[in-house]
């Protein structure tokens, strides 16, 4: 995967497409003459392939993943967190005073088109290149997975969005006159690229070693799976998450403290994950979440801090082994990490004085210079918990749920946890949300698990959220937490501002409106 990641570097060093669409117009035979080239052997088209996948995770911190902490902020799980520099167009989304014009929400946007426009370059000119006919279906199926999950972060997002699926739309005039495509239209969209991709793509077994972090039928699946639970297509769902679990391709990891850790790339829970390393020699070729996400205590920036809240999560299960690998907190030892007895969580500039175990790389194992860009910690989208809790799920709502407390018992024994068998009804469909929200705590899963899941019809993020809020009165009335109530740099009332008639969704970037001129309309309420 090393070879992968430079790969990456220099390829974006190449080729730096840009969503502007005045700049597409103004350079069309540049770009042909470079497209050319790109695709000139397969040695190259493989290259090009290799280039979509930075536009994953971003090029920077700031272009995606810091946008899907952000997410995570605007949840019960975390809090904004650094309450020492006042940054409105961080705070602003998480506490539902949201500012349409945050230059997170234009760079994600503008990021994932990035990557769709070079998924679409990939499908249009591979199949013309002279390659061995394995290789050319495999690096179609990257290329058709790939534009699948950027839609599908998009349209859970944004809602309805702009769909592009050729690079020639970009040269016309008529891209100007794009509209927003329904809900509908950019789910068909996923669906039927996930199932080309499951069709051609290798399974993880069948990958060399130095392919480890390509897009796998496995990852296919799974993401095709969270497609169909979030529309509630719960059959589909269900089978298709089986499909990746009775595959063989992949297991648990028998001690959870190992599913994030810089001495287990591509682990056997591992189904689809951006790998990291460090070397010196390139900027951006490592991870940023240790440092953004890290106590300011500890080199780091202080955002997105767990909440007090998601702690009295755990503890009600009984739950220490999750607990101690999630959740670090001011004044307590690390775990996993003998060089830190004490840990400094700086309360008094992070607002809840803890930080994500998951995203800590222990002292021993830190780079020198420990900086954002150079940490090889992975970061993974997809691992088997996650399908299996789905599964789990689907096989609720599909009225199978002897199959559902199977699959919640097979994570909870890993957690050493009882799990009750008698639960039926709402009360196991509980159980399984607590246990989505534990196993896959602080992942940047919760924020569209909240936004999917209904009690009656309504989003649960609307009963955690809003002046209601079960969220907002335990921080207001309840809460003696010593860290969180006496560091008001970030009010106790977060989440009081939540609209449902306007916060299921993030505003379109004002930007991309103006582009279109006008032709993107703005979602409601902004």
């Amino acid at each position: 995967m090393k070879k992968l990641v430079l790969l990456l570097i220099i390829f974006t060093a190449l080729l730096n497409v840009s969503c502007n669409k005045e700049e597409f117009l103004d350079q069309p035979l540049k770009g042909r003459q470079q497209l050319d080239d790109f695709f000139s052997s397969p040695e190259s088209a493989e290259s090009f392939v290799n280039g979509i996948y930075k536009k994953i995770n971003g090029e920077s911190w700031w272009q995606a993943n810091f946008p899907r902490q952000i997410n995570e902020m605007a949840t019960d799980d975390n809090w904004s967190g650094n309450t020492i520099q006042p940054r409105p167009d961080i705070t602003g989304i998480a506490a539902y005073n949201v500012f349409p014009g945050s230059t997170y929400f234009n760079s994600f946007w503008e990021n994932h088109y990035i990557g769709i426009t070079r998924a679409n370059i990939s499908l249009e000119r591979i199949p013309d290149v002279e390659i061995e006919e394995d290789l050319k279906q495999r690096l179609l199926g990257e290329a058709s997975f790939l534009r699948a999950f950027f839609y599908f972060d998009l349209v859970r997002s944004f809602g309805g969005v702009p769909i592009v699926t050729t690079y020639t739309e970009l040269l016309e005039p008529a891209i100007n006159d794009k509209t927003r495509a329904t809900v509908e239209e950019v789910y068909e969209l996923i669906e039927a690229d996930l199932q080309k991709a499951i069709n051609v793509l290798p399974l993880k077994s069948e990958y060399a070693a130095t392919d480890a972090g390509r897009a796998t039928k496995g990852a296919a699946q799974s993401l095709l799976a969270k497609v169909y639970l979030t529309q509630e297509k719960w059959d589909m769902a269900q089978a298709m998450a089986n499909n990746v679990i009775v595959s063989g391709e992949y297991s648990l990891e028998p001690e959870f403290e190992n599913i994030y850790s810089v001495d287990n790339p591509y682990g056997v829970e591992s189904i689809f994950e951006i790998g990291y390393i460090n070397d010196p020699v390139f900027s951006e070729i490592g991870n940023h979440f240790p440092i953004t996400n890290g106590s300011r205590g500890d080199q780091g920036w202080g955002w997105g801090t767990p909440t007090s809240d998601l702690e009295n999560a755990f503890l009600s299960e009984g739950d220490n082994i999750r607990l101690r690998s999630t959740i670090i907190k001011h004044g307590e030892p690390v775990y996993g990490d003998p060089d830190v007895p004490e840990f400094d969580g700086k309360p008094s500039e992070n607002k809840s004085g803890r930080t994500n175990r998951k995203y800590y790389v222990p002292v021993a194992k830190r780079p020198v210079p420990y900086q954002r860009g150079q940490l090889p910690l992975p970061y993974i989208h997809l691992r088997l918990a996650d399908v299996i809790l789905m599964h789990a799920e689907a096989a609720y709502f599909n009225g199978d749920e002897g199959t559902a407390k199977l699959s919640l018992k097979r994570i909870r024994d890993r957690g050493q946890l009882e799990t009750n068998m008698s639960l039926s009804g709402t009360a196991l469909r509980d159980a399984i949300w607590k246990e989505r929200r534990l196993e896959l705590a602080l992942e940047q899963h919760r924020l569209f698990d909240l936004r999917r899941q209904k009690i009656n019809g309504v989003p649960r993020i609307a009963l955690i959220m809003g002046p209601n809020g079960s969220f907002v009165k335990y921080n207001t009335e309840e809460s003696d937490d010593p860290f969180e109530t006496t560091n008001l740099g970030e009010p106790q009332e977060k989440g009081i501002f939540f609209d449902p008639n306007v916060h299921l969704l993030w505003p379109i970037p004002p930007e991309e409106i103006q582009l279109s001129r006008g032709n993107i309309v703005q979602n409601p309420g902004y």
